[in-house]
């Protein structure tokens, strides 16, 4: 308990009493009763009666909103509660003891019967409203500062995710491309790129990790740089797969994976891939047989393996190539689910058999026009419903 001395010094010291005679801060002492609570106490509850003022003689509090802390206190001499005992309605907050803490209370009667007699006390009601209001000011502004830094750390994240992506299209003797990328958020994890190989080959690779934001965003950076260094060395499958799934599985600080295809294109009408848990890849065959029906069907190039990061066996994974011939005219689409999982307003899915029949009905033209083909019948299927996934679409066309 404290002594009389000791409550009358601190009451003096607070900004509501400071100026308040030491004889009238005598009768408030004797009205100001103390109460302790434990750590983890409700003081009052958001929408509770304002019955009483609370002053912090010793411990801390939190301010709950909407069942969010959203701010701490643990100064001496702190004043809680007497807005709701001056305006006469509900709490505002709920505010909950952090530690075991002490107070000295003071009911509405009690203080109105005070400020009765010591007209004083509204001078010192008033500096503690315009202390909580610069308070609140200083919170509200450091809060846009960070929201500001945080906006421009994702704009200069999205410039950078942005630059990964080829400057250029494949313009090549044996094929020409159009791809796109288009992240759910400012960053986001999927990925594509073009990579001229030796012996006059050229790979391309498409990946989307797991999710989408700052640290899919990351990975897919990581991704960019082991692919860069190891076509440098060995342009194979299996061994940039390797590479990635090094990267994946033993460079990543979390839990990732990547689903992803990574082809090469020879010269000598030779396409050799893999794909790990990626939606499978279509080929068109230029020349397909008018006399079989299912031949007018595109070529699935599936996935053969786990996506990179996912293993039910001890040590890394194994990733092997896979070989199918192309011939001139044909076309190669590679996408990621951001397409054909993507949703319109009746929850009805875009869907591969739509992606099929569309890319069949538009093979004739250009890469490029078919790409802006797909993305357009994508808007007209969406009907402005926002999308929650990646989206990214490479158009290749044999020549």
């Amino acid at each position: 308990m404290l002594a009389e001395a000791d409550k009358l010094q601190f009451l003096q010291k607070t900004e509501l009493f400071a100026e308040i005679p030491e004889t009238e801060l005598k009768s408030i002492s004797q009205i100001a009763n103390e109460v302790t609570y434990p750590a983890d106490s409700l003081l009052f509850e958001e929408g509770d009666d304002g019955d009483s003022l609370y002053l912090i003689v010793e411990g801390k509090v939190s301010i709950i909103k909407a069942g969010t802390e959203v701010l701490f206190f643990d100064e001496k001499g702190y004043c809680l509660g007497e807005i709701a005992l001056i305006d006469n309605k509900p709490r505002s907050a709920t505010v909950k003891t952090v530690k075991p803490t002490q107070f000295l209370r003071i009911t509405r009667n009690d203080f109105f019967n005070a400020m009765a007699r010591e007209p004083r006390i509204g001078l010192g009601l008033f500096r503690v409203l315009n202390d909580k209001i610069r308070r609140d000011l200083e919170i509200q502004m450091s809060a846009v500062r960070k929201e500001i830094a945080q906006e421009e750390s994702m704009r200069f994240a999205a410039e950078v995710q942005q630059s990964l992506l080829p400057n250029q299209e494949i313009s090549h003797p044996c094929v020409h491309t159009a791809g796109y990328c288009q992240p759910a958020n400012s960053v986001g994890g999927d990925y594509y790129d073009y990579m001229e190989l030796s012996e006059n080959r050229v790979a391309i690779f498409i990946g989307d990790v797991m999710g989408h934001g700052y640290h899919s965003a990351m990975v897919a950076a990581m991704t960019k740089s082991c692919l860069e260094t190891q076509i440098r060395f060995d342009a194979s499958v299996p061994e940039v797969m390797k590479a990635i799934t090094r990267v994946i599985e033993e460079d990543s600080q979390a839990f990732i994976y990547i689903t992803c295809c990574y082809l090469i294109i020879h010269p000598d009408n030779r396409l050799e891939y893999t794909n790990a848990g990626h939606p499978e890849m279509l080929l068109y065959r230029a020349e397909p047989n008018r006399g079989n029906s299912e031949a007018e069907e595109p070529l699935e190039l599936e996935s053969a393996f786990l996506p990179v990061g996912i293993s039910f066996f001890p040590g890394p994974s194994e990733y092997h190539s896979i070989e199918v011939a192309w011939h001139p005219g044909d076309l190669l689409v590679l996408y990621s689910d951001g397409i054909t999982e993507a949703f319109n307003p009746n929850l009805e899915m875009y869907g591969l058999e739509r992606l099929k029949s569309l890319i069949s009905k538009k093979r004739h033209l250009s890469p490029e026009e078919i790409k802006n083909e797909i993305l357009s019948d994508l808007r007209v299927h969406q009907q402005g419903e926002n999308t929650n996934d990646d989206i990214t679409l490479v158009v290749a066309k044999f020549t």
